[in-house]
């Protein structure tokens, strides 16, 4: 087991090595702070009858963020809601839910601690949330009416005091009276703080705002005697208390903050002579260290004044969160919205400091005043150093006193402060449309759609502010009172909840529920919001009328719609509007008298005679529609018949000429052939003849010239 003496050392030792660091970065958020009161910058006690104005860039950036980012967690009742993981955690679920949310905005002002905390990031970088349970005592005091002696001895006896006694009457010898009796209980509280930044010191190098797991945070605050002695430290003297200094002395953070409360910090001459008031620094860190010796380095929460250690125990979690507006990467501070404008009010106030000594020049220019050999000036200096409007200046030479020509040039400077403007715009969000300033939305060529939308885009990088402080502050804040409600320390709690007396035992829940941090980011404006709920109202109404109402819809569900557009609208109290209908039965309709029933017989005579009528009404145009129809059909019958008749004869007609087509065509060609045999025959006929012809000349040829030859032998 770890001796309390190397406890001590390695306590000092984180201590020392993370107030280092903080007195680093505690120099740019004291320039933060000056730049958002408007402090004057280094020098300006030199510029005799020049300007000093510091322009407000950096308080009005912080001032018109700060009421979008608390109306997106204050709006509901339920900013975080703790979620079921089975079906059997449903109920602790939303007890839960009702509770922590109770904690935070009911027993302790929530409002204030979410204004604290982002009002710090915004300005210091880092805002910073602190929980703890608080041992508080509470007057109980009982009105005892016609009491006997023997019940203010009893109760007496269970440690009441009688406060007043009031005698009433008398029976058989023993007085009635009328008491008041009081005694003090201890009762257990979740208390949450928002504290300076200042006071929080975490290890040197830790890379994320998620301080659950950072082997070193801790708290060192301011306390008094009387604080000690209500937290249970009853052995501490004054004395002691007195000892404990401030980490390191005192940071510049500290020494700021002394000078912006000068005047208005305790008197400590006159509270000299109560020493419960005495003051001194506690230490309340969360450590990461093997204080049992099994090797495993466990959490524990040590109170310590100085090198005193008070108490030492173990614990679950750091019941410490913190947050920026702008992380940086790999570090647990942030960067505020006052350091992103910080060089763009300098630049801001220079420029009108500029135009603001420009105008007063040109109003009141510098004199030129001749002087004599010896350097006598010839006016009277009186005279001229009284600014009285109409004075006179007395001079001893004419044109001996001159006014030196100042041109007024602020106006060059306008476009330039526009463009300063836009820049801060541009790096922070807000802009002139969320302050209501925009002259440009009111022009007629732009509608509401457009206007919407530019305020939406301008609205994201304090959305993504909103939802960095959500997962980073109200997610650990509201799972640390979980803890706290749920371990065993505890009594049952009842509050006033929708409008009814509710009482939640926190050990009946689980040890862990998932989580959701409501902050309706990315649904658009209420007014968007409102409408969209309107709609899904209304398609629930025409659901319910359907065949499917009974599997799709019930009253909680249409319940939970008008209760979020009730919310929407600014009124957290739901249930002034509209009661719940949870546990509750449909009202059963009273029997109405004898005259009504008569009366909705013979209206129900009537509606039957009239349907009846009308049943009749359209059995008639039935039935004539279905001898019209019938009719038509025969109609279209004969007529299809014809048509078909005269397609068929048609076809006949058709086939019957082409056969006599053909026929003609084929006994033509009959001829053609029988002609053109003919035509072969007598050319044949007329071949044959000529040939024999020839055949009997070369006959005869022959024959003459053998003769010839013979007779010439």
């Amino acid at each position: 087991m770890m001796d309390d003496d190397v406890l001590l050392r390695h306590l000092q030792s984180n201590e020392d090595d993370a107030s280092e660091y903080a007195d680093v970065i505690g120099q740019a958020r004291v320039e933060s702070a000056r730049e958002y009161y408007r402090d004057a910058y280094e020098g300006d006690d030199e510029l005799e009858g020049w300007s000093t104005l510091v322009t407000s860039e950096v308080q009005d950036t912080v001032e018109w963020t700060l009421p979008e980012l608390l109306d997106v967690f204050t709006t509901s009742d339920q900013a975080v809601v703790f979620e079921p993981t089975s079906i059997e955690d449903v109920a602790g679920a939303q007890q839960a839910t009702d509770a922590c949310n109770y904690v935070f905005y009911k027993q302790n002002n929530g409002f204030l601690v979410l204004y604290t905390a982002f009002k710090d990031a915004l300005i210091a970088d880092n805002g910073a949330i602190h929980w703890y349970m608080d041992n508080q005592q509470v007057r109980d005091v009982q009105d005892l009416q016609g009491a006997t002696l023997e019940m203010l001895a009893l109760a007496e006896q269970d440690g009441y005091t009688i406060e007043r006694v009031v005698p009433v009457s008398e029976i058989e010898g023993q007085p009635i009276v009328n008491a008041r009796v009081s005694k003090l209980k201890n009762k257990k509280a979740i208390k949450v703080e928002a504290f300076p930044i200042s006071e929080l010191l975490v290890k040197r190098g830790w890379g994320t705002p998620d301080l659950q797991d950072c082997p070193y945070v801790a708290r060192v605050t301011e306390v008094t005697l009387s604080d000690l002695k209500r937290m249970g430290f009853n052995d501490v003297t004054a004395e002691e208390l007195g000892a404990s200094d401030e980490v390191n002395g005192g940071t510049i953070e500290d020494e700021y903050r002394d000078q912006m409360r000068e005047g208005m910090r305790r008197n400590d001459q006159a509270d000299a002579e109560d020493e419960s008031l005495t003051t001194g620094w506690l230490r309340i860190e969360y450590v990461l260290v093997d204080y049992d010796g099994d090797g495993i380095a466990e959490r524990r929460v040590i109170h310590r004044l100085g090198k005193r250690i008070l108490a030492n125990e173990e614990t679950d979690h750091v019941q410490i969160a913190t947050a920026s507006p702008i992380i940086n990467t790999h570090q647990w501070d942030g960067m505020g919205i006052a350091r992103v404008v910080s060089d763009i009010q300098r630049v801001s106030t220079d420029l009108n400091r500029a135009a603001i000594n420009s105008a007063n020049l040109s109003v009141n220019p510098r004199k030129t005043v001749l002087t004599n050999a010896n350097g006598d000036p010839l006016v009277d200096m009186d005279d001229l150093l009284d600014f009285r409007v109409g004075g006179i200046v007395r001079q001893s030479q004419p044109n001996a006193l001159s006014v030196e020509a100042v041109p007024f040039n602020a106006t060059q400077m306008l476009p330039m402060l526009a463009h300063i403007e836009q820049m801060a715009e541009r790096r922070t969000g807000v802009s002139k449309r969320q302050q209501g300033l925009d002259s440009n939305a009111l022009r007629q060529d732009r509608t509401a759609a457009e206007v919407m939308m530019t305020a939406n885009a301008a609205k994201q990088r304090v959305k993504l502010v909103a939802r960095i402080f959500a997962e980073t502050l109200l997610k650990p804040v509201f799972l640390g009172i979980f803890k706290l409600l749920t371990s065993g320390e505890m009594e049952a709690i009842a509050f006033r909840l929708r409008g009814q007396f509710v009482r939640y035992d926190p050990n009946e829940w689980r040890d862990q529920y998932d989580m959701t941090v409501n902050v309706g980011l990315g649904t658009g404006d209420k007014q968007q919001q409102i409408s969209f709920f309107n709609s899904l109202m209304q398609m629930q109404m025409g659901l319910a009328q359907s065949p499917f109402g009974g599997l799709m819809i019930d009253p909680m569900k249409v319940y939970n719609t008008v209760a979020k557009i009730v919310e929407l609208g600014g009124q957290k109290n739901v249930n002034d509007f509209i009661g719940n209908p949870e546990g509750k039965q449909m009202p059963q309709q009273p029997p109405p008298p004898q005259a009504m029933l008569e009366q909705a017989k013979l209206q129900q005579a009537m509606q039957l005679k009239q349907m009846d009528m009308q049943a009749d009404a359209q059995k008639f145009q039935a039935q004539h529609m279905l001898n019209m129809q019938a009719k038509k059909m025969e109609a279209d019958a004969k007529r299809l018949e014809l048509e078909m008749q005269l397609q068929l004869q048609s076809e006949n007609d058709r086939r019957d000429a082409e056969r006599e087509m053909m026929k003609a065509s084929y006994e033509a060609q009959l001829e053609a052939q029988r002609i053109e045999i003919e035509r072969q025959k007598l050319e044949l006929k007329k071949y044959e003849v000529d040939t024999g012809a020839q055949t009997q000349l070369a006959v005869a040829s022959m024959r003459n010239q053998s003769a010839h030859q013979n007779a010439q032998i």
